[in-house]
């Protein structure tokens, strides 16, 4: 799972994200290269993350599978387990929202080919507004586009009805369903398409 999400960010901001995996269980070193040589991992990992020595992971974090994306500051931005329950907490759009919200725009990283399902969004973060582009392999007869806040209410609808199959590019200028600008924050851009979802974060400054 951390590899999915390594190789994701090497790829696409290289040098931008850095992916460890923690042993929770205080495992030893001979242990921890067994993992590495098993799984291929090519991450650091992390001895001892349930010990002060090793950074006191499980104390601050709570134990068993757990997925926490921290700034640049060490300032927690996403904490798997606030959200999902033991054994159902790897959430890899919600992962990934999170992280791009803290990566440097990817304004020259080319769209994704039409054979792919996804959600972007550009510039991130957005000041005077930004653009929600969705790319679709084949036609959504019904597709929903909106914009929450960080607690899950409704901002702003983008779109509602069907799609056809290709890049769709739906304008978003930072402001609620009244038109008026919304605060400066981080929100969420949702996509529910046929039963499908994509959740993807955008900073708003001003």
């Amino acid at each position: 799972m951390e590899q999915d999400v390594s190789e994701y960010y090497a790829a696409r901001n290289p040098g931008q994200v850095q992916v460890l995996g923690v042993d929770l269980w205080n495992g030893t070193a001979a242990q921890l290269g067994n993992f590495r040589a098993v799984t291929g991992a090519s991450f650091p990992l992390l001895l001892n993350g349930a010990t002060a020595t090793g950074g006191d992971v499980e104390l601050l974090y709570g134990t068993y599978d757990n997925y926490i994306v921290l700034n640049p500051q060490r300032v927690v931005r996403y904490h798997a387990a606030l959200f999902w329950p033991h054994g159902n907490r790897y959430h890899v759009d919600e992962i990934r929202a999170c992280v791009d919200s803290l990566v440097t725009s990817n304004v020259d990283v080319p769209p994704a080919p039409v054979g792919e399902l996804a959600l972007r969004v550009c510039p991130n973060p957005a000041r005077a507004g930004t653009r929600v582009s969705l790319s679709l392999p084949e036609a959504i007869a019904h597709a929903e586009v909106t914009v929450l806040d960080i607690a899950g209410r409704a901002v702003a609808t983008l779109h509602r009805g069907p799609l056809a199959a290709g890049r769709h590019e739906l304008p978003w200028p930072a402001v609620g369903e009244r038109g008026v600008a919304i605060a400066p924050g981080v929100y969420l851009v949702r996509a529910r398409l046929d039963g499908e979802r994509r959740t993807i974060r955008v900073a708003v400054t001003r």
